[in-house]
């Protein structure tokens, strides 16, 4: 039950209705609803690319009218919800969503003319810029692991500049952590000109795909790895990709051709099952509807992922999914070289307290306090310091039971040292693996 709710949440929002108040339908007659349900029927006909299920919709949503099921529902955002769910409910098809935004239907009727065509593109490129064409966060990890979080897929026609400056960005990483957790999809361009970046420069099939234009005119592609991006590719690096049962769409898209190419591993949840692109077509009164209209194949397999979702190579909880593939990264690159071992086991303890941060009693804490050498341990408002020859005093984080990151400082970390549950003296522990012992006095 959550995982559905959860696909209908994602459905809904990929669709998230905006309106001109000046425009909005005070109430639907019985009329508008059942041309709505006619012209949407019409669409499915002509473009849905499973013509066997046409049918079955049609006549679901011509018996819930006669029914009276939609009888009580006169705002259009809550017909437009009702459609939905009984389009996928019939279907199983994720993608399908009914929305009431009469100022874009208005503009595609007009899409001929030059202005309106400008004025879209305009206010298009401005929703874009406000969202920075999808991608929200940029970091290096511990150890120079790379992490990009981008929440859709935005069309590279206007979107490349910002993408190949974030690739830049991660262009000398050891490691890639690419979140796909809260991605919807959007454009599958733009997982080709991302894609590309991580091959140099060889030719491959992506996807290959068709779609129905108007009077079910079937159209066949392929898309290949693009043959050029601007700057560095990661050829050589290893790529994590992050998934949950929201990720949809052409996220799924990317996850599953660089799964089944080998060039990833997946870590987190099974992703929601959407594999077939949509195109948006007007129905009166302000209404539209997405319609799957195309199917894509993966050249590899020849399948997709339609109502399956892409499982991943490693399942762990959708929140516990960047820690676990940072530590997984960090554990391949220590395999490779094992001269930087000693410096990457060196994060891990951080890591794996983010997970589940370590909670150390103050009865314990009490016991660590004392004088060690120059160096002393106090406890005060249940946090411990290291205060050293009465020069600094700096916060102790701990990480373990016994092992405590030291505020500001990188260098190295104190960890307790007891024998017989005794508490005997304090280790300043360093990357390197030096190790200096203060006894306790």
């Amino acid at each position: 039950m959550r995982r559905l709710l959860a696909l209908l949440l994602l459905t809904f929002s990929i669709g998230s209705y905006s309106q001109n108040a000046s425009n909005v339908k005070e109430n639907l007659t019985e009329l508008s609803k059942k041309q709505i349900i006619d012209s949407l029927t019409q669409k499915l006909e002509e473009f849905y690319i499973r013509p066997n299920a046409v049918g079955d919709i049609k006549k679901k949503l011509n018996e819930n009218y006669k029914k009276g099921l939609y009888k009580d529902i006169v705002k259009p955002n809550e017909f437009g919800s009702k459609l939905s769910a009984d389009l996928i409910e019939v279907s199983k098809d994720l993608h399908f969503s009914v929305r009431y935004d009469p100022e874009w239907t208005e503009n595609q009727l007009k899409k001929e003319d030059k202005e309106v065509q400008k004025k879209i593109k305009a206010e298009e490129l401005a929703e874009a810029k406000k969202k920075n064409f999808g991608f929200q966060q940029v970091r290096i990890l511990e150890g120079n692991v790379g992490y990009l979080k981008f929440d859709y897929f935005e069309d590279p026609a206007i979107g490349s500049e910002t993408a190949a400056s974030v690739m830049q960005f991660l262009s000398s990483t050891d490691a890639l952590i690419i979140d796909l957790r809260q991605n919807n999809g959007g454009a599958m361009e733009m997982g080709q000109f991302l894609t590309s970046y991580f091959y140099s420069g060889k030719e491959l099939p992506l996807y290959k795909y068709y779609y129905n234009e108007k009077n079910r005119k079937k159209v066949e592609r392929e898309m290949w790895l693009l043959p050029s991006v601007p700057g560095k590719r990661l050829e050589d690096i290893d790529i994590y990709i992050l998934t949950s049962s929201v990720t949809f769409s052409a996220a799924e898209w990317m996850s599953y051709s660089l799964q089944n190419l080998k060039r990833v591993t997946i870590v987190g949840e099974k992703t929601a099952g959407g594999a077939h692109p949509i195109d948006r077509k007007v129905l009166p009164d302000g209404f539209s509807v997405n319609i799957p209209f195309g199917e894509v194949k993966d050249p590899i397999t020849n399948l997709d992922f339609e109502g399956k979702g892409v499982m991943p190579d490693v399942l762990c909880k959708n929140e516990e999914a960047v820690n676990t593939s940072h530590i997984l990264a960090l554990q391949k690159l220590s395999a490779k070289n094992k001269e930087v071992t000693n410096n990457l086991n060196w994060y891990i303890p951080i890591i794996k307290n983010r997970q589940k941060a370590a909670n150390i009693n103050s009865t314990v804490l009490k016991s660590y306090q004392g004088k060690y050498g120059k160096s002393e341990l106090k406890l005060e408002n249940d946090n411990l310091y290291y205060k050293w020859n009465n020069l600094f005093t700096l916060l102790l984080t701990p990480i373990e039971q016994d092992l405590f990151l030291v505020d500001g400082i990188d260098d190295f970390r104190i960890k307790v040292i007891s024998e017989n549950n005794v508490v005997t003296g304090i280790k300043r522990v360093y990357q390197d693996g030096e190790e200096k012992f203060y006894k306790k006095e």
